[in-house]
C-alpha cells in the first residue's frame, strides 16, 4: 500500500520544496521512499519522541521533536505536504489546524479503512488503481 502512496504523492508534489511526516514513530522508510522518489525535496519527520529523534540518523532526512499539538509552525513553514500513517484521533484536529496554518495540504493513512468521522465536506478518499491509500483535506477551514 505504501508503494501506491509514494508514487502518487512523487506524482502530485514533484515540484515540492518541503513534505513532513508527522509523528513519524519508529516507521522512517515511508520517508525514505518519499526522499527517494523526489531527490530535490527537502524530507522532514517529526515525533514528539526526542529520545527517538537524537538516536535517528537517516541520510538526508531530518528527524526534528516536535508534538503536533503544540507545533513549532516556524519548521513547517514552506511545505507542500504535510502526512501522517496510522494517526489516532485525538491528534486530527491538531494535524488540520498546522496545515491550515502553513498552508501545506495535508494526507492521512488511518488505519485499514478508520476514518476517524472525517467530515465528507473536507475530506476525500484518495484512491490508487481501486484502493482506498488515505484521505486527503479537501478545503481548508
Amino acid at each position: 500500500m505504501f508503494e501506491q502512496l509514494v508514487d502518487w504523492i512523487k506524482q502530485n508534489y514533484s515540484d515540492a520544496r518541503k513534505i513532513i511526516e508527522v509523528g513519524v514513530g519508529h516507521r522512517i522508510d515511508v520517508a525514505e521512499r518519499i526522499s527517494k522518489a523526489l531527490p530535490r525535496a527537502e524530507i522532514l519527520v517529526t515525533d514528539k519522541d526526542e529520545s527517538w529523534v537524537r538516536s535517528r540518523k537517516s541520510g538526508r532526512i531530518r528527524a526534528i521533536a516536535d508534538d503536533v499539538m503544540f507545533p513549532s509552525l516556524k519548521l513547517y513553514q514552506g511545505a507542500s505536504l504535510v502526512y501522517c500513517l496510522h494517526p489516532p484521533g485525538e491528534i486530527v484536529p491538531g494535524l488540520e489546524k498546522l496545515a491550515n496554518g502553513v498552508g501545506a495540504d495535508l494526507l492521512i493513512v488511518p488505519i485499514s479503512d478508520e476514518r476517524h468521522d472525517l467530515p465528507q465536506d473536507k475530506w476525500r478518499e484518495l484512491v490508487v488503481h481501486g484502493r482506498i491509500v488515505g484521505w486527503l483535506l479537501d478545503e481548508r477551514s
